[in-house]
Protein backbone atom coordinates (compact mmCIF):
# COMPACT_ATOMS: atom_id res chain seq x y z
CA UNK A 1 0.00 0.00 0.00
CA UNK A 2 1.45 2.93 -1.02
CA UNK A 3 2.20 6.13 1.79
CA UNK A 4 -0.61 8.34 -0.02
CA UNK A 5 -3.03 5.95 0.06
CA UNK A 6 -2.47 5.06 4.03
CA UNK A 7 -2.98 8.83 4.65
CA UNK A 8 -5.84 8.56 2.76
CA UNK A 9 -7.47 5.66 4.22
CA UNK A 10 -6.36 7.22 7.52
CA UNK A 11 -8.55 10.33 7.16
CA UNK A 12 -11.15 8.82 5.69
CA UNK A 13 -11.86 6.67 9.04
CA UNK A 14 -10.98 9.61 11.37
CA UNK A 15 -13.42 12.02 9.52
CA UNK A 16 -16.34 9.12 10.56
CA UNK A 17 -14.79 9.08 14.24
CA UNK A 18 -14.53 12.51 13.82
CA UNK A 19 -18.18 13.21 12.83
CA UNK A 20 -19.43 10.77 15.66
CA UNK A 21 -18.06 12.49 18.70
CA UNK A 22 -19.51 16.05 17.37
CA UNK A 23 -22.68 14.62 17.88
CA UNK A 24 -21.61 13.69 21.22
CA UNK A 25 -21.74 17.37 22.12
CA UNK A 26 -23.39 19.19 19.59
CA UNK A 27 -26.54 18.67 20.79
CA UNK A 28 -26.02 20.10 24.24
CA UNK A 29 -26.20 24.07 23.29
CA UNK A 30 -29.21 23.29 21.58
CA UNK A 31 -31.46 21.93 23.95
CA UNK A 32 -33.30 24.54 24.70
CA UNK A 33 -34.36 25.62 21.23
CA UNK A 34 -35.51 21.98 20.75
CA UNK A 35 -37.30 21.61 23.52
CA UNK A 36 -39.27 24.87 22.79
CA UNK A 37 -40.48 23.77 19.22
CA UNK A 38 -41.29 20.07 19.70
CA UNK A 39 -43.01 20.81 23.03
CA UNK A 40 -40.60 18.15 25.00
CA UNK A 41 -41.66 18.29 28.63
CA UNK A 42 -38.49 19.49 30.96
CA UNK A 43 -38.04 15.56 32.18
CA UNK A 44 -37.67 14.32 28.58
CA UNK A 45 -35.39 16.93 27.21
CA UNK A 46 -32.69 14.64 28.31
CA UNK A 47 -33.53 12.08 26.44
CA UNK A 48 -32.13 13.90 23.20
CA UNK A 49 -28.74 12.92 24.41
CA UNK A 50 -29.47 10.24 26.61
CA UNK A 51 -31.11 8.02 23.11
CA UNK A 52 -27.76 8.56 21.52
CA UNK A 53 -25.65 7.70 24.44
CA UNK A 54 -27.86 4.93 25.50
CA UNK A 55 -27.49 3.24 22.00
CA UNK A 56 -24.11 3.64 21.06
CA UNK A 57 -22.66 2.58 24.49
CA UNK A 58 -24.79 -0.97 24.37
CA UNK A 59 -24.13 -1.61 20.88
CA UNK A 60 -20.06 -0.77 19.90
CA UNK A 61 -19.49 -4.57 21.44
CA UNK A 62 -21.60 -5.88 18.43
CA UNK A 63 -20.47 -3.16 16.36
CA UNK A 64 -16.78 -4.82 16.72
CA UNK A 65 -17.67 -8.46 16.35
CA UNK A 66 -19.83 -7.81 13.25
CA UNK A 67 -16.77 -5.40 12.14
CA UNK A 68 -14.16 -9.14 12.31
CA UNK A 69 -17.37 -11.13 11.15
CA UNK A 70 -18.39 -9.47 7.77
CA UNK A 71 -15.31 -7.22 7.57
CA UNK A 72 -14.37 -3.88 8.58
CA UNK A 73 -14.97 -1.80 4.84
CA UNK A 74 -18.16 -3.23 4.26
CA UNK A 75 -19.62 -2.41 8.29
CA UNK A 76 -18.21 0.59 7.34
CA UNK A 77 -19.87 1.46 4.23
CA UNK A 78 -23.03 0.63 5.59
CA UNK A 79 -23.18 2.03 8.95
CA UNK A 80 -21.84 5.02 7.75
CA UNK A 81 -25.18 5.41 5.42
CA UNK A 82 -27.35 4.26 8.06
CA UNK A 83 -25.93 6.95 10.33
CA UNK A 84 -26.45 9.71 7.50
CA UNK A 85 -30.11 8.30 7.18
CA UNK A 86 -30.85 8.67 11.16
CA UNK A 87 -28.99 12.14 11.37
CA UNK A 88 -31.64 13.08 8.07
CA UNK A 89 -34.73 12.07 10.04
CA UNK A 90 -33.07 13.45 13.31
CA UNK A 91 -33.13 17.17 11.30
CA UNK A 92 -36.96 16.42 9.71
CA UNK A 93 -38.44 14.81 13.37
CA UNK A 94 -42.10 16.32 13.50
CA UNK A 95 -42.62 15.61 16.79
CA UNK A 96 -40.79 14.81 20.17
CA UNK A 97 -40.68 11.47 19.84
CA UNK A 98 -39.33 10.80 16.83
CA UNK A 99 -36.52 12.77 17.31
CA UNK A 100 -35.43 10.61 20.22
CA UNK A 101 -36.38 7.53 18.27
CA UNK A 102 -33.95 9.28 15.15
CA UNK A 103 -31.27 9.94 17.82
CA UNK A 104 -31.74 6.12 18.91
CA UNK A 105 -30.78 4.80 15.63
CA UNK A 106 -27.73 7.33 15.23
CA UNK A 107 -26.35 5.90 18.29
CA UNK A 108 -26.85 2.33 16.57
CA UNK A 109 -25.38 3.24 13.75
CA UNK A 110 -22.55 4.86 15.52
CA UNK A 111 -21.64 1.70 17.55
CA UNK A 112 -21.34 -0.38 14.51
CA UNK A 113 -19.12 2.80 12.24
CA UNK A 114 -16.99 3.45 15.39
CA UNK A 115 -15.27 0.11 15.80
CA UNK A 116 -14.77 -0.33 11.88
CA UNK A 117 -13.36 2.86 11.40
CA UNK A 118 -10.61 2.32 13.85
CA UNK A 119 -10.22 -1.21 12.56
CA UNK A 120 -9.52 0.24 8.98
CA UNK A 121 -7.06 2.90 10.33
CA UNK A 122 -4.65 -0.16 12.26
CA UNK A 123 -4.73 -1.97 9.33
CA UNK A 124 -3.63 0.65 7.08
CA UNK A 125 -0.69 1.08 9.83
CA UNK A 126 1.52 -2.20 9.87
CA UNK A 127 4.40 0.05 11.38
CA UNK A 128 4.82 0.58 15.09
CA UNK A 129 5.99 4.31 13.44
CA UNK A 130 2.64 4.84 11.69
CA UNK A 131 1.20 3.01 13.85
CA UNK A 132 1.95 5.46 17.19
CA UNK A 133 1.19 8.22 14.30
CA UNK A 134 -2.16 7.36 13.39
CA UNK A 135 -3.43 6.84 17.17
CA UNK A 136 -1.81 10.23 17.72
CA UNK A 137 -4.37 11.80 15.36
CA UNK A 138 -6.97 9.24 16.10
CA UNK A 139 -7.01 10.13 20.34
CA UNK A 140 -6.60 14.62 19.17
CA UNK A 141 -9.80 13.67 17.46
CA UNK A 142 -11.55 12.95 21.40
CA UNK A 143 -10.97 16.61 22.74
CA UNK A 144 -11.36 18.40 19.19
CA UNK A 145 -15.04 16.40 17.87
CA UNK A 146 -16.08 17.65 21.82
CA UNK A 147 -14.88 20.93 21.60
CA UNK A 148 -16.12 21.14 17.91
CA UNK A 149 -19.45 19.96 18.69
CA UNK A 150 -19.82 22.83 21.23
CA UNK A 151 -18.88 25.25 18.59
CA UNK A 152 -20.49 24.09 15.38
CA UNK A 153 -23.50 23.57 17.72
CA UNK A 154 -23.63 26.82 19.04
CA UNK A 155 -23.24 28.30 15.73
CA UNK A 156 -25.64 26.90 13.62
CA UNK A 157 -28.21 27.51 16.81
CA UNK A 158 -27.47 31.05 16.86
CA UNK A 159 -26.98 32.03 13.26
CA UNK A 160 -29.03 28.98 11.28
CA UNK A 161 -31.67 26.41 12.64
CA UNK A 162 -31.20 23.92 15.50
CA UNK A 163 -31.95 21.59 12.55
CA UNK A 164 -28.51 21.56 11.14
CA UNK A 165 -26.59 20.43 14.00
CA UNK A 166 -28.20 16.87 12.19
CA UNK A 167 -28.26 17.99 8.65
CA UNK A 168 -24.52 19.19 8.59
CA UNK A 169 -23.98 15.00 8.95
CA UNK A 170 -25.23 14.46 5.73
CA UNK A 171 -22.44 16.13 3.16
CA UNK A 172 -19.48 14.96 4.71
CA UNK A 173 -20.91 11.12 4.89
CA UNK A 174 -21.47 11.83 1.38
CA UNK A 175 -18.29 12.64 1.00
CA UNK A 176 -16.81 10.01 3.32
CA UNK A 177 -18.88 7.41 1.04
CA UNK A 178 -17.85 8.45 -1.88
CA UNK A 179 -14.52 7.66 -1.03
CA UNK A 180 -15.12 4.00 0.23
CA UNK A 181 -14.80 2.42 -3.74
CA UNK A 182 -11.57 4.54 -4.61
CA UNK A 183 -9.62 3.57 -1.05
CA UNK A 184 -10.64 0.68 0.39
CA UNK A 185 -9.56 -3.07 -1.05
CA UNK A 186 -12.59 -5.31 -0.77
CA UNK A 187 -12.24 -6.94 2.58
CA UNK A 188 -10.59 -10.51 2.81
CA UNK A 189 -13.00 -13.05 3.85
CA UNK A 190 -11.33 -16.21 3.37
CA UNK A 191 -10.27 -16.53 6.92
CA UNK A 192 -13.84 -16.28 8.11
CA UNK A 193 -15.35 -16.96 10.75
CA UNK A 194 -18.30 -18.84 11.96
CA UNK A 195 -21.47 -17.02 13.27
CA UNK A 196 -20.40 -15.49 16.86
CA UNK A 197 -22.70 -15.97 20.10
CA UNK A 198 -25.72 -14.59 19.21
CA UNK A 199 -27.31 -15.45 22.52
CA UNK A 200 -24.65 -13.98 23.88
CA UNK A 201 -24.26 -10.74 21.95
CA UNK A 202 -27.65 -10.14 22.93
CA UNK A 203 -27.30 -10.68 26.77
CA UNK A 204 -24.11 -8.56 26.73
CA UNK A 205 -25.87 -5.29 24.57
CA UNK A 206 -28.81 -5.63 26.99
CA UNK A 207 -26.41 -5.40 30.24
CA UNK A 208 -24.59 -2.55 28.49
CA UNK A 209 -28.10 -0.76 27.76
CA UNK A 210 -29.66 -1.06 31.01
CA UNK A 211 -26.21 -0.02 32.58
CA UNK A 212 -26.60 3.06 30.29
CA UNK A 213 -30.25 3.91 30.81
CA UNK A 214 -29.74 3.10 35.17
CA UNK A 215 -26.87 6.04 35.41
CA UNK A 216 -28.71 8.02 33.05
CA UNK A 217 -31.45 8.17 35.24
CA UNK A 218 -30.11 8.71 38.66
CA UNK A 219 -30.68 12.27 37.93
CA UNK A 220 -33.83 11.73 38.77
CA UNK A 221 -33.43 8.10 40.86
CA UNK A 222 -30.99 8.44 43.69
CA UNK A 223 -28.18 5.75 43.51
CA UNK A 224 -29.42 4.35 46.64
CA UNK A 225 -33.19 3.79 45.50
CA UNK A 226 -34.90 0.54 44.94
CA UNK A 227 -34.97 1.25 41.09
CA UNK A 228 -31.50 2.03 40.64
CA UNK A 229 -29.93 -0.77 42.88
CA UNK A 230 -32.65 -3.04 41.26
CA UNK A 231 -31.06 -1.67 37.91
CA UNK A 232 -27.25 -2.91 38.69
CA UNK A 233 -28.46 -6.03 40.36
CA UNK A 234 -29.84 -6.98 36.95
CA UNK A 235 -26.93 -5.81 34.97
CA UNK A 236 -24.84 -8.01 36.83
CA UNK A 237 -27.13 -11.46 36.98
CA UNK A 238 -27.08 -10.51 32.86
CA UNK A 239 -23.04 -10.34 33.00
CA UNK A 240 -22.76 -13.44 34.77
CA UNK A 241 -25.36 -15.18 32.32
CA UNK A 242 -23.14 -13.65 29.38
CA UNK A 243 -20.32 -15.49 30.96
CA UNK A 244 -22.04 -18.47 31.36
CA UNK A 245 -23.10 -18.19 27.70
CA UNK A 246 -19.90 -17.28 26.49
CA UNK A 247 -17.72 -20.37 27.93
CA UNK A 248 -20.78 -22.75 26.24
CA UNK A 249 -20.45 -20.81 22.72
CA UNK A 250 -18.34 -22.90 20.35
CA UNK A 251 -17.35 -19.65 18.82
CA UNK A 252 -17.42 -16.91 21.83
CA UNK A 253 -18.08 -12.78 21.17
CA UNK A 254 -14.92 -12.40 23.22
CA UNK A 255 -12.61 -14.93 21.92
CA UNK A 256 -10.44 -16.36 24.30
CA UNK A 257 -7.28 -14.98 22.64
CA UNK A 258 -8.21 -11.49 23.14
CA UNK A 259 -8.97 -12.32 27.60
CA UNK A 260 -5.53 -13.78 27.54
CA UNK A 261 -4.03 -10.10 26.46
CA UNK A 262 -4.07 -8.29 30.07
CA UNK A 263 -2.31 -5.30 28.81
CA UNK A 264 -4.90 -4.29 26.43
CA UNK A 265 -7.69 -5.36 29.00
CA UNK A 266 -5.97 -3.10 31.73
CA UNK A 267 -5.56 -0.45 29.59
CA UNK A 268 -9.23 -0.27 28.38
CA UNK A 269 -9.77 0.20 32.23
CA UNK A 270 -7.60 3.03 32.67
CA UNK A 271 -9.39 4.11 29.10
CA UNK A 272 -12.53 3.96 31.08
CA UNK A 273 -11.45 6.38 33.84
CA UNK A 274 -9.71 8.65 32.12
CA UNK A 275 -12.69 9.12 29.59
CA UNK A 276 -15.11 9.81 32.71
CA UNK A 277 -12.91 12.45 33.91
CA UNK A 278 -12.85 14.11 30.12
CA UNK A 279 -16.48 13.92 28.88
CA UNK A 280 -17.77 14.73 32.71
CA UNK A 281 -15.45 18.26 32.23
CA UNK A 282 -16.49 18.92 28.91
CA UNK A 283 -20.30 19.04 30.37
CA UNK A 284 -19.56 21.11 34.04
CA UNK A 285 -17.26 23.64 32.54
CA UNK A 286 -20.13 24.11 29.48
CA UNK A 287 -22.50 24.77 32.06
CA UNK A 288 -19.83 26.67 34.16
CA UNK A 289 -19.43 28.99 30.89
CA UNK A 290 -22.98 29.41 29.97
CA UNK A 291 -25.16 29.61 33.53
CA UNK A 292 -22.39 31.17 35.97
CA UNK A 293 -20.65 33.42 33.19
CA UNK A 294 -22.98 34.56 30.98
CA UNK A 295 -21.83 33.33 28.09
CA UNK A 296 -23.65 32.84 24.69
CA UNK A 297 -23.81 28.86 22.89
CA UNK A 298 -20.92 30.12 20.22
CA UNK A 299 -18.89 32.38 22.83
CA UNK A 300 -19.17 28.85 24.71
CA UNK A 301 -17.85 26.71 21.74
CA UNK A 302 -15.15 28.88 21.37
CA UNK A 303 -13.74 29.32 24.16
CA UNK A 304 -12.82 25.59 23.74
CA UNK A 305 -10.66 25.87 21.43
CA UNK A 306 -7.42 26.42 23.57
CA UNK A 307 -8.30 22.89 24.59
CA UNK A 308 -8.26 21.33 21.44
CA UNK A 309 -5.24 22.69 20.39
CA UNK A 310 -3.48 21.86 23.39
CA UNK A 311 -4.77 17.98 23.03
CA UNK A 312 -3.47 18.39 19.75
CA UNK A 313 -0.19 19.32 20.63
CA UNK A 314 0.25 16.53 23.38
CA UNK A 315 -1.28 14.03 21.01
CA UNK A 316 1.34 15.40 17.95
CA UNK A 317 3.92 15.11 20.43
CA UNK A 318 3.27 12.10 21.66
CA UNK A 319 3.18 10.71 17.52
CA UNK A 320 6.86 11.16 17.87
CA UNK A 321 7.87 9.53 21.13
CA UNK A 322 11.10 6.74 20.58
CA UNK A 323 9.53 2.94 20.82
CA UNK A 324 12.02 2.04 23.47
CA UNK A 325 10.04 4.61 26.39
CA UNK A 326 8.16 3.00 28.76
CA UNK A 327 4.13 4.31 27.69
CA UNK A 328 3.30 4.58 32.08
CA UNK A 329 5.66 7.36 31.45
CA UNK A 330 3.67 9.89 29.46
CA UNK A 331 0.45 8.27 30.71
CA UNK A 332 1.19 9.16 34.34
CA UNK A 333 2.70 12.70 33.65
CA UNK A 334 -0.13 13.71 31.64
CA UNK A 335 -2.84 12.27 33.86
CA UNK A 336 -0.96 14.16 36.50
CA UNK A 337 -1.25 17.38 34.37
CA UNK A 338 -4.80 16.99 33.95
CA UNK A 339 -5.37 16.68 37.86
CA UNK A 340 -3.51 19.81 38.07
CA UNK A 341 -5.96 21.70 35.26
CA UNK A 342 -9.40 19.99 37.20
CA UNK A 343 -8.02 20.76 40.60
CA UNK A 344 -7.82 24.44 39.57
CA UNK A 345 -11.08 24.53 37.75
CA UNK A 346 -12.29 23.40 41.17
CA UNK A 347 -11.70 26.71 42.12
CA UNK A 348 -13.49 29.07 39.63
CA UNK A 349 -16.41 31.26 40.93
CA UNK A 350 -19.11 33.67 39.91
CA UNK A 351 -15.58 36.35 39.92
CA UNK A 352 -13.18 34.56 37.95
CA UNK A 353 -12.38 35.57 34.02
CA UNK A 354 -11.89 33.45 31.40
CA UNK A 355 -8.65 34.84 30.82
CA UNK A 356 -6.87 34.90 33.69
CA UNK A 357 -8.89 31.81 35.30
CA UNK A 358 -10.34 29.08 32.89
CA UNK A 359 -8.11 29.43 29.95
CA UNK A 360 -5.03 28.03 32.19
CA UNK A 361 -7.22 25.29 33.44
CA UNK A 362 -8.25 24.16 29.70
CA UNK A 363 -4.77 24.25 28.46
CA UNK A 364 -3.09 22.25 31.32
CA UNK A 365 -6.00 19.89 30.92
CA UNK A 366 -5.85 19.38 27.28
CA UNK A 367 -2.29 19.03 27.19
CA UNK A 368 -2.34 16.19 29.55
CA UNK A 369 -4.81 14.57 28.28
CA UNK A 370 -3.05 14.50 24.80
CA UNK A 371 -0.13 12.73 26.22
CA UNK A 372 -2.04 10.20 28.10
CA UNK A 373 -4.52 9.51 25.18
CA UNK A 374 -2.18 8.53 23.03
CA UNK A 375 -0.26 5.45 24.10
CA UNK A 376 -3.42 4.41 26.11
CA UNK A 377 -4.78 3.81 23.08
CA UNK A 378 -2.32 2.14 21.79
CA UNK A 379 -2.23 -0.64 24.66
CA UNK A 380 -6.01 -1.15 24.60
CA UNK A 381 -5.89 -1.83 20.81
CA UNK A 382 -3.16 -4.13 20.80
CA UNK A 383 -2.13 -5.87 17.38
CA UNK A 384 -5.55 -5.32 16.46
CA UNK A 385 -4.57 -4.41 13.32
CA UNK A 386 -3.77 -8.17 12.41
CA UNK A 387 -6.50 -10.27 14.57
CA UNK A 388 -9.97 -9.47 16.56
CA UNK A 389 -9.60 -5.88 15.24
CA UNK A 390 -13.01 -4.52 15.27
CA UNK A 391 -13.35 -6.28 18.78
CA UNK A 392 -10.13 -5.06 20.07
CA UNK A 393 -11.33 -1.62 19.16
CA UNK A 394 -14.97 -1.75 20.06
CA UNK A 395 -14.17 -2.96 23.49
CA UNK A 396 -11.98 0.15 24.39
CA UNK A 397 -14.76 2.66 22.76
CA UNK A 398 -17.17 0.59 24.82
CA UNK A 399 -14.87 1.90 27.86
CA UNK A 400 -14.76 5.61 26.49
CA UNK A 401 -18.24 5.91 26.28
CA UNK A 402 -19.71 4.03 29.37
CA UNK A 403 -16.93 5.78 31.18
CA UNK A 404 -18.16 8.73 30.25
CA UNK A 405 -21.93 8.25 30.85
CA UNK A 406 -21.10 6.66 34.18
CA UNK A 407 -19.33 9.89 35.03
CA UNK A 408 -21.31 12.68 33.97
CA UNK A 409 -23.98 10.95 35.72
CA UNK A 410 -22.77 10.49 39.09
CA UNK A 411 -21.41 14.09 39.24
CA UNK A 412 -24.54 15.23 38.69
CA UNK A 413 -25.93 14.00 41.51
CA UNK A 414 -22.79 15.64 43.47
CA UNK A 415 -22.91 19.06 41.85
CA UNK A 416 -26.89 18.71 42.62
CA UNK A 417 -26.48 18.20 45.75
CA UNK A 418 -23.76 20.90 46.67
CA UNK A 419 -26.42 23.36 44.71
CA UNK A 420 -29.28 22.09 46.53
CA UNK A 421 -27.34 22.95 49.88
CA UNK A 422 -26.14 26.28 49.21
CA UNK A 423 -29.43 27.27 47.74
CA UNK A 424 -31.10 26.11 51.18
CA UNK A 425 -28.71 28.11 53.14
CA UNK A 426 -29.33 31.25 51.15
CA UNK A 427 -26.61 31.51 49.13
CA UNK A 428 -27.01 33.34 45.38
CA UNK A 429 -27.99 31.58 42.53
CA UNK A 430 -24.57 31.97 40.56
CA UNK A 431 -22.45 31.21 43.82
CA UNK A 432 -24.46 28.10 44.52
CA UNK A 433 -24.38 26.50 41.22
CA UNK A 434 -20.16 27.47 41.13
CA UNK A 435 -20.48 25.48 44.45
CA UNK A 436 -21.37 22.17 42.63
CA UNK A 437 -19.29 22.71 40.11
CA UNK A 438 -16.72 22.58 41.88
CA UNK A 439 -17.45 19.65 43.91
CA UNK A 440 -17.61 17.90 40.37
CA UNK A 441 -14.39 19.71 39.34
CA UNK A 442 -12.54 18.20 42.80
CA UNK A 443 -14.43 14.45 41.89
CA UNK A 444 -13.03 14.51 38.74
CA UNK A 445 -9.96 15.72 39.91
CA UNK A 446 -9.23 12.41 41.83
CA UNK A 447 -10.82 10.23 38.58
CA UNK A 448 -8.29 11.30 36.56
CA UNK A 449 -5.79 10.81 39.40
CA UNK A 450 -7.39 7.10 39.53
CA UNK A 451 -6.24 6.58 35.95
CA UNK A 452 -2.76 7.94 36.38
CA UNK A 453 -2.59 5.19 39.13
CA UNK A 454 -4.34 2.15 37.36
CA UNK A 455 -1.70 2.86 34.98
CA UNK A 456 0.96 3.10 37.34
CA UNK A 457 0.53 -0.18 38.83
CA UNK A 458 -1.42 -2.21 36.16
CA UNK A 459 1.05 -1.44 33.19
CA UNK A 460 3.82 -2.40 34.41
CA UNK A 461 7.37 -2.48 32.79
CA UNK A 462 7.71 -6.36 32.26
CA UNK A 463 4.17 -6.27 30.60
CA UNK A 464 4.29 -2.95 28.84
CA UNK A 465 5.05 -1.76 25.58
CA UNK A 466 4.80 0.97 23.30
CA UNK A 467 2.10 1.27 21.38
CA UNK A 468 3.85 0.16 18.22
CA UNK A 469 5.04 -3.17 19.78
CA UNK A 470 1.89 -3.88 21.99
CA UNK A 471 0.85 -6.77 19.72
CA UNK A 472 4.28 -8.61 19.97
CA UNK A 473 3.46 -8.49 24.10
CA UNK A 474 0.58 -9.60 23.75
CA UNK A 475 1.00 -12.49 21.55
CA UNK A 476 4.09 -13.57 23.96
CA UNK A 477 1.69 -13.36 27.27
CA UNK A 478 -0.35 -16.23 25.82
Amino acid sequence: MTRSRQTFILLLACVAQFMLLVDDTITNVALPTIGRDLHFSVANLSWVVNAYLLTFGGFLLVGGRLADRFGPRRLFATSLLGFALASALCGVAPSAGILVGARALQGTFGALLSPSALALLLAASPGSGERRRALAIWAGLLGLGAATGLLAGGALVQLANWRWIFLINLPVAAAALAAVPRLLAPDDLSARRDAPNVGGAALATMALLLLVYTVVETDSHAWTSARTLGGLAAVIALGVAFALSERRAASPLVPAELLRRPLALRADLVIFFAAAGLLAMFFFQTLYLQRVLGFGPLRTGLSFLPFSASMGIGSGLMGRLPDRVDPRLPITIGCGLAVVGLWLMAGLTPESSYAADVLPTLIATGLGLGLAFVPVIGLGTGDAEERDGGLASGLMTTAQQIGGAIGIAALITIATDHTTRALHAGTPVASALSDGFQAAFHVEAGIIAVAALLALVLLRRREAAPAGRVGEVAMSSR
